[in-house]
């Protein structure tokens, strides 16, 4: 049963909170005044790191106002009480049940989304997670075992699982994971609790290995993120080659950044953001071809070369112009054959995602047919 009162945020927006109680006692679930119940609405659930509550992470990051701008359901809920009495989630085998109580935090937090989901129109291609320290563990963990579920995660100070084969995701997630190089708390460059945990670049390419993605990360334009650190501090890799269209991993490394770094003025619209560019996308509406292969064969040589030439300077047909888009520039020419030929025979960049798998993507060249299998 949920119960409902009016609050009113700094910014003088009304914003209805329901309760609901999943066996742990009331949650405070956040609804947007923009709500409309014909319209199916977005979800972020934040997760509080060890001996912090979910009135801590809001106050840290700030996501109610957010959450109200953009028309999203909100909630940060909290964990259980250890035997010190510090709030903790039952996330990986390395935090943070240290008294071993095996709390089901996966079914407890899941049976959350399934009572909003049963109250509200939710959107279930746009559902995320924030974590930070112990949350971000939480939310890997959330991701690994129902990856459907999930359109985005992002975890800041927090780790996938040591040994890859403990994350079954059985669906692409896109994952953010944003760790401070001087974290002493939880090591960016991976180390041991109950048990031992991954870096911050590990955490990433056990991701990208799982979302299909091959090769080296590329980096982006350095971002701001922590208030007390100098410029723009932190540094951008993506994950891009390959990856599932609904699969995306980055990794922002804030250069001297610690276990909490001091929020900039940027840092939570920036995660936002994040989670606004990377909804879940039904594979079922979108084209599906390979980069590269123009004549549909689901190969890339040469032939594909000709294909694209003979589409340029003959009129001839291609079934998919997008995928003979090598160089992802949002139009078809020359450079593209030329790229292509980098490609196979010069050690070139390989053609963006999706390439070598069959996989689907938001285009700007149509698809005229399906041409995978």
């Amino acid at each position: 049963m949920l119960v409902s009162i009016t609050c009113v945020t700094s910014s003088s927006v009304a914003q209805s909170v329901d309760f609901l109680n999943a066996g742990r006692g009331d949650v405070a679930v956040y609804i947007p005044s923009s709500y409309d119940p014909a319209i199916p609405t977005p979800i972020l659930m934040a997760l509080h790191g060890y001996s912090f509550s979910g009135d801590t992470i809001e106050l840290y990051f700030g996501f109610s106002q957010l959450a109200e701008q953009y028309g999203f359901i909100y909630l940060y809920p909290d964990g259980s009480l250890d035997s010190v009495g510090l709030r903790f989630w039952n996330a990986t085998d390395a935090c943070c049940d240290f008294d071993n109580a095996g709390y089901d935090d996966v079914g407890y937090l899941t049976t959350l989304l399934d009572m909003i989901e049963a109250e509200y129109n939710v959107d279930p291609n746009r559902v995320h997670l924030v974590g930070h320290s112990n949350g971000g563990f939480m939310a890997h963990r959330l991701a690994c075992e129902y990856p459907e579920r999930f359109a985005s995660i992002a975890s800041l100070a927090g780790a996938a699982f040591s040994n890859p084969l403990d994350c079954n995701a059985t669906a692409p997630v896109h994952v953010l994971q944003i760790h401070g190089t001087l974290d002493v708390v939880i090591s960016y460059y991976g180390g041991t609790l109950d048990a031992p945990y991954p870096s911050a670049m590990n955490t990433c390419t056990q991701w990208a290995a799982s979302n299909n993605c091959f090769g080296t990360p590329v980096s982006g334009s350095n971002i701001n993120l922590d208030g007390l650190l100098f410029g723009n501090e932190t540094t951008v890799e993506r994950w891009q080659n390959g990856c599932d269209p609904n699969g995306s991993v980055e990794l922002w490394s804030i250069l001297l950044g610690s276990h909490l770094p001091t929020p900039s003025s940027q840092m939570s619209s920036l995660i936002f953001q994040h989670f606004l560019d990377h909804p879940k996308i039904p594979t079922a509406v979108l084209p599906r071809f390979i980069r590269g292969d123009s004549n549909g064969d689901l190969a890339l040589d040469l032939s594909d070369v000709v294909m694209l030439l003979v589409h340029l300077f003959s009129n001839g047909t291609l079934d998919c112009r997008e995928a003979a888009n090598c160089n992802s520039d949002t139009s078809l020419d020359v450079s593209d054959g030329i790229y292509l030929l980098g490609y196979l025979f010069s050690s070139g960049p390989a053609p963006a995602a999706p390439l070598n798998s069959c996989a689907s993507e938001p285009v700007a060249l149509d698809c005229l047919l399906d041409n995978c299998p």
